[in-house]
């Protein structure tokens, strides 16, 4: 007979951790390595392997490799993957449907992956059993193409991630059209807000000569495009029936129509008579720029095209707030400041009163500007001897002419700094914060670290 093992009565809480570090047990020190084990009393003992889910992928994925221990076998141009049900599931909506379905492919050994290229599957497969993938310039088009097709959230979100972080002039309307194509917002999303700020710099590039019309037409129709010179736009439309004028000299007149020239001086639209080729052997182009001239006798129709038309980007200088708080002051004691929002032109030398911000009773906030409108982030508030950060973000419209609220950041912040890149704004650094940067997304109005 088997003699049972005798524990005595009052063992509680203790815990073996076996990392390498020191712990007090029975006024002893004790080293241990690798597992974690815990008593609660005689009855009760709970073990736990920190590395044991990382090892059982690890097995998986060194199992998977020989037919025995794969339990189907996916059949994409030609080549052979053994995989196990289960991974592919958890990884793929795809995947979880097919197995977890009334399908010929949920009990079928061998399922065949049709108009998938092995080299992403492999990829795909991969990163199922070890969380990692490498994305370039390659082979990102067809891992979202992919990962669309097959259900891979994750891959997909990374590389729309990608693709936002490798925008710049020379790619951002080729973005623009991939992410539409696919579905991908958040990409098409910010690459029209490079495009509307960017507008001179990307129609220079052979990717904006190389537009077929259709896009070209979808592209000059946004009355967000930011100029810095009035005659962009017509100068962009020049070089791109150039590029290619055999061809594209036919679509001239109806470019013209949407390139803003009634908003252009008188001198540049006689000077595009007189001297532009293109214009020169076009009646349709001469009748055009004739009717959008601003002479006295149209001048109504101009002023009129003018209030709904975007006008010539002009560099400002913008001012929020501002005070001198005082010591014991209270914040409930703090007087409303007019005209605490206003911007300087420095060509016109003149300021310009705004609608007044609202949250006025705050002080080391950050301001920046994105697409034209002014975001306001954090802050402090109280008297000079009780202080506390604030989380609150303001954005002014410019197109609204008022201020709003925004969704409040992850951490308050004062005395920090903003910044804007690829349309998104980054909160960093300050006083009251985790030490990390936070970003927030204009598409999805939400902030992230």
């Amino acid at each position: 007979m088997q003699k049972k093992l005798r524990f005595p009565n009052k063992i509680v809480g203790i815990l073996f951790s076996f990392s390498g570090t020191q712990h007090n047990f029975s006024q002893q020190k004790w080293n241990f390595l690798g597992e974690i084990a815990m008593v609660r009393n005689i009855d009760d003992f709970d073990f736990c392997l920190p590395s044991h889910s990382q090892s059982i992928l690890e097995g998986l994925r060194t199992l998977r490799s020989n037919p025995k221990f794969s339990d189907v076998t996916l059949i994409v141009g030609g080549h052979e993957f053994f995989c196990h049900r289960s991974i592919l599931a958890l990884c793929s909506h795809y995947f979880n449907a097919m197995f977890a379905g009334d399908f010929i492919e949920s009990f079928s050994a061998r399922v065949e992956i049709k108009d998938v290229d092995p080299v992403i599957m492999e990829s795909l497969i991969n990163f199922a059993y070890t969380g990692k993938v490498t994305i370039n310039q390659e082979n990102v088009e067809a891992l979202i193409q992919t990962s669309n097709q097959l259900h891979f959230p994750t891959i997909r979100k990374v590389c729309s991630r990608y693709l936002r972080q490798q925008m710049d002039a020379t790619n951002c309307l080729g973005i623009c059209e991939f992410g539409e194509i696919h579905g991908c917002t958040e990409v098409s999303s910010k690459a029209w807000s490079f495009l509307q700020e960017n507008f001179e710099l990307v129609s220079q590039q052979e990717e904006f000569l190389q537009l077929p019309k259709e896009r070209l037409v979808t592209y000059l129709s946004n009355n967000l495009l930011q100029v810095q010179e009035e005659q962009s736009l017509v100068e962009a439309v020049l070089r791109w029936v150039k590029y290619d004028k055999s061809v594209r000299a036919v679509n001239l007149p109806e470019l013209l129509d949407l390139v803003h020239l009634v908003s252009l001086p008188d001198q540049y639209l006689q000077n595009l008579l007189s001297s532009e080729p293109l214009i020169q052997e076009s009646e349709a182009c001469k009748t055009i720029i004739t009717r959008h001239r601003s002479t006295v006798e149209n001048r109504p129709f101009v002023q009129q095209r003018l209030k709904a038309l975007p006008q010539k980007l002009e560099e400002v200088l913008v001012v929020v707030g501002g005070r001198a708080l005082q010591e014991n002051e209270e914040e409930a004691q703090l007087p409303s400041i007019s005209r605490n929002f206003a911007f300087y032109n420095p060509k016109t030398k003149k300021w310009i009163a705004l609608p007044d911000f609202p949250d006025y009773n705050k002080w080391g906030f950050s301001v920046i500007a994105l697409n034209n409108d002014v975001y306001v982030t954090g802050g402090s508030r109280g008297s000079q001897n009780d202080t506390w950060s604030t989380t609150q973000s303001w954005c002014f419209s410019l197109k609204k002419g008022a201020w709003k609220s925004m969704s409040p950041m992850l951490k308050a912040r004062t005395n920090h700094a903003s910044a804007v890149l690829n349309g998104e704004i980054y909160a960093i650094g300050g006083k009251e914060h985790d030490g990390g940067k936070i970003c927030f997304a204009l598409r999805e109005s939400q902030w992230r670290a």
